[in-house]
C-alpha cells in the first residue's frame, strides 16, 4: 500500500509540474500578444502626432490649396 501511495504521488508531482510549465508559457505567450499590441498602438500614436505637426507646419494657404482640390467648383454646386 505504501508503494501505491508513493507511485501516486510521483505521479501527481509530474502531472502537477507539466501543468505548471503549461500555464507558464500561456501567460509568457498572453504578456507576447501584449507587447505587440502596445508597440502597434504606440506606432500609431507617432504617425498621428508627425501628421499633426506636418499640418501646423504647413501654411493655412497651402492646406487650403491642397483642399480645393477635393472640393466642387462653384459652377457644379448648381
Amino acid at each position: 500500500m505504501a508503494r501505491l501511495q508513493l507511485y501516486m504521488l510521483v505521479a501527481l508531482s509530474f502531472v502537477l509540474g507539466v501543468a505548471g510549465i503549461y500555464f507558464s508559457g500561456v501567460s509568457r505567450g498572453q504578456d507576447k500578444i501584449k507587447r505587440r499590441i502596445d508597440e502597434k498602438r504606440l506606432d500609431n500614436m507617432r504617425t498621428a502626432k508627425d501628421v499633426e505637426d506636418e499640418m501646423h507646419e504647413l501654411g493655412d494657404t497651402y492646406l487650403s490649396h491642397r483642399a480645393s482640390r477635393w472640393l466642387r467648383d462653384d459652377e457644379d454646386q448648381r
